[in-house]
């Protein structure tokens, strides 16, 4: 199974672990990128709610995406392409905000390491621009 269900994804949100999904492709200024979310709870009861953008190329590592890869802005450089989209007290909250802000689907999402799967399928697929709907 690779998609949590919903008490799957606040279980393990909950017990420390960070849990992601990727949102999609898209285009601008002639070049085409991917983004991300990631939440990551902290041992402060902080649940951190990022969005990662990086160039998609053709020749990335051999389909897989790796959160230290070329951050699409270069002014995310520094921080590998992740902006902080906002802090959330609860997994539930956390959640609320990564669908309110970035547009993530509550069906989609998976555990932390798992996303190099996602993207797998997302190039197999064309690397469609618009958000990211597994089949």
């Amino acid at each position: 199974m690779r998609y949590l269900p919903m008490s799957l994804a606040l279980g393990a949100l909950r017990r420390g672990q960070g849990i992601e999904q990727l949102l999609g492709g898209f285009e601008e200024g002639g070049r085409r990128g991917v983004r991300y979310v990631v939440i990551t709870p902290t041992s402060s009861g902080v649940f951190y709610v990022s969005c990662t953008a990086v160039e998609d190329t053709v020749d990335r590592h051999g389909g897989l995406l790796y959160p230290s890869d070329d951050a699409f802005y270069p002014e995310d450089a520094s921080r590998e392409g992740a902006r902080t989209m906002g802090t959330a007290p609860t997994p539930e909250e956390a959640l609320e905000l990564a669908e309110r802000e970035l547009g993530a689907d509550p069906r989609w999402w998976v555990n932390l390491g798992v996303l190099g799967y996602e993207y797998r399928d997302f190039v197999e697929r064309g690397r469609p621009l618009g958000p990211w709907q597994p089949s």
